[in-house]
């Protein structure tokens, strides 16, 4: 697209059989219909020989602003267009309306269409073919199979034209005989024309943002009509790079699944430790030192020391302490790991807890008999664990603690499966709520509006 207009070429005169106005127009050989741009009379002449003829008259100007004037040239995706034409349409059961400009190729002399509804802009085009209706034309669930997408139909009314502006090269007022139907795969539309039983004439249109449209014809941005809701074709966020977004994210989703399972069959789960104790304060000989006597007092407990253990590493250590008889009670375990040879340590504490009882007829249970730690990067070493329970006025409880190395570190590979999943599912979810916005202005929708 080019951001420069075509210089404007000089236009023909006519006079207004109504108001004797000069009216201009550029396409010499094929206009026959024209608009006075001071009394608004609408009047055919295929022979400027002879006196015009008046068809009718509209009242006042456009209800709607004609951003685009009349006349105006650009280059719009390449090709040169000028602006012969605007007409302002209105369903016939329906109030509201939408604008038309008719776009005139400098250079071949084709016409297209340049719609606009609610600031979303659709360029549109002679197909130059038919297309095959699956369906009814005209019915709920009809639709177009071609290569590059199916088209779903999303409209289909009678126009009325409000108002019209500059010159045609047909008898506009005839639109209003046609039933015309609108598919949809956005970004682009096909457009089916019927008037009775004759053949069907189709269009090929495709959407534009504003600022392309401001920028082919050079008027500002804030001229044109402010952009709201959901286009029938506008493209949903990420449009273009949605595909490859969600190729992506499904391989290294699956590339995840595959390592966690690879790490499952090369490093398979190696039991370390698994060790049976007693919280409880006596000493071996069934004394109680002086300084274990004022920790006891304070609700500590007896220090335990597991048997020794050898870790190949460096390697992700999961340990897991469990205190079945525990009830309405808590325990906390500060655990510390020990190289024997360096001295070198890793601290981690859990908090065990479980309370249950009876409130209004009604059972309830808070916290866990069980906690899971893990401690990653550990050197390879002869290793011992100490604990340092405390409880409740020291009381004696069971404690199991178990060890194991290379554990599947399930935890890494979930956040790392809902990291990559992140951005696809916000994605996907804005995509959602665009096509949902989008088929609420339309009767043939997921559900019924109308």
């Amino acid at each position: 697209m080019s951001e420069t207009t075509t210089a404007p070429a000089v236009p023909a005169q006519l006079p207004c059989p109504r108001c004797q106005h000069s009216v201009p127009y550029f396409d010499q050989l094929n206009s026959a219909f024209f608009v006075c741009p001071k009394c608004h009379t609408y009047f055919e002449t295929h022979d400027l020989t002879k006196k015009p003829q008046i068809l009718g008259k509209f009242e006042g100007e456009s209800t709607l602003p004609i951003v685009l004037p009349i006349g105006t040239a650009g280059t719009l995706r390449g090709q040169p267009y000028r602006v012969l034409g605007f007409q302002l349409r209105r369903e016939k059961h329906a109030a509201y309306q939408w604008q038309e400009y008719m776009l005139r190729h400098e250079q071949t002399g084709a016409y297209c269409q340049l719609a606009v509804y609610e600031g979303h802009w659709l360029l549109l085009e002679p197909a130059g073919r038919d297309y095959r209706v699956i369906g009814h034309a005209t019915g709920r669930g009809a639709y177009i199979d071609e290569v590059e997408d199916d088209y779903h139909i999303y409209n289909s009314y009678q126009p009325r034209v409000l108002y019209a502006a500059g010159e045609f090269d047909w008898d506009f007022r005839e639109d209003e005989r046609l039933t015309i139907t609108e598919y949809i795969a956005p970004p682009r539309m096909l457009v089916r024309e019927k008037n009775g039983h004759q053949s069907a004439k189709w269009y090929k249109g495709e959407h534009l943002e504003p600022d392309e449209v401001a920028t082919a014809f050079g008027v500002p941005r804030d001229s044109l009509p402010y952009r709201s809701g959901v286009g029938a074709v506008q493209p949903a966020p990420g449009q273009t790079t949605w595909p490859t977004l969600r190729t992506f994210s499904l391989l290294m989703m699956l590339l995840v699944v595959l390592t966690q399972l690879a790490l499952l069959f090369i490093k398979p789960e190696k039991q370390l430790l698994r060790e049976e104790f007693s919280t409880g304060r006596a000493s071996p000989g069934g004394e109680v030192s002086p300084a274990a006597s004022e920790a006891m007092a304070a609700g500590s407990n007896t220090v335990l020391v597991s048997k020794p253990f050898e870790v190949t590493g460096p390697a992700a250590l999961q340990f897991e302490l469990a205190s079945t008889t525990l009830y309405n009670q808590w325990l906390e375990v500060p655990v510390t790991l020990v190289n024997e040879r360096t001295g070198q340590s890793y601290e981690f504490t859990k908090n065990l807890e479980f309370y249950t009882g009876v409130e209004q007829g009604e059972t309830w249970r808070e916290g866990d008999t069980d906690q899971e730690a893990t401690l990653a990067g550990i050197p390879s070493g002869r290793y011992h664990l100490t604990l340092y329970p405390v409880t409740e006025n020291g009381m004696d409880l069971p404690l199991r603690l178990t060890a194991s190395q290379h554990t599947p570190l399930q935890s890494n590979g979930i956040l790392a499966l809902l990291l990559l999943a992140l951005y696809p599912a916000v994605q996907y979810w804005r995509r959602h709520s665009h096509d949902a916005t989008r088929w609420q202005n339309s009767d043939y929708g997921p559900t019924d509006n109308s």
